[in-house]
């Protein structure tokens, strides 16, 4: 929801104020209902899915198919992508195109966070089972 809101207030209205500017003095701007929502959807569902990262990073985490200490390793270049995953959906300024990239990469970086909290946790209950304690009288 925090992603549709997102792309919705921030990306969509800056971009439709944008596009409804550019060409005020040279034609009249009209829109139909198909062209409106269709576009709404492109601009609005990329930002719905790019909030779930978290989700899907500690999800990935949980399964063992990623360690975020070997994600941190690649942080530079998965900025890169990040930055032009956000070029991508944004009105071609360079205001925009930063006002996108930080959101992601902010979101990058709490998913690295939560990540390396459930590898951790992961981690402490391998570990107890190791001893061979019940994993359910040891406190976290």
């Amino acid at each position: 929801m925090g992603g549709l809101a997102f792309g919705y207030f921030f990306v969509f209205l800056n971009i439709m104020r944008f596009l409804t500017n550019m060409g005020n003095d040279l034609f009249t701007t009209s829109f139909t209902a198909e062209k409106y929502f269709g576009f709404l959807l492109d601009m609005t569902l990329p930002f719905g899915i790019a909030f779930e990262l978290p989700l899907v990073m500690m999800l990935l985490t949980t399964i063992g198919l990623v360690n975020p200490f070997q994600i941190v390793k690649l942080r530079k270049y998965l900025y890169f992508i990040l930055v032009i995953i956000a070029s991508m959906i944004s009105p071609p300024e360079i205001l925009s195109h930063i006002s996108v990239a930080i959101p992601l990469i902010l979101l990058f970086e709490i998913s690295i966070l939560l990540s390396k909290i459930v590898f951790k946790r992961k981690q402490r209950r391998v570990s107890v089972a190791a001893m061979g304690v019940d994993s359910e009288q040891v406190t976290y």
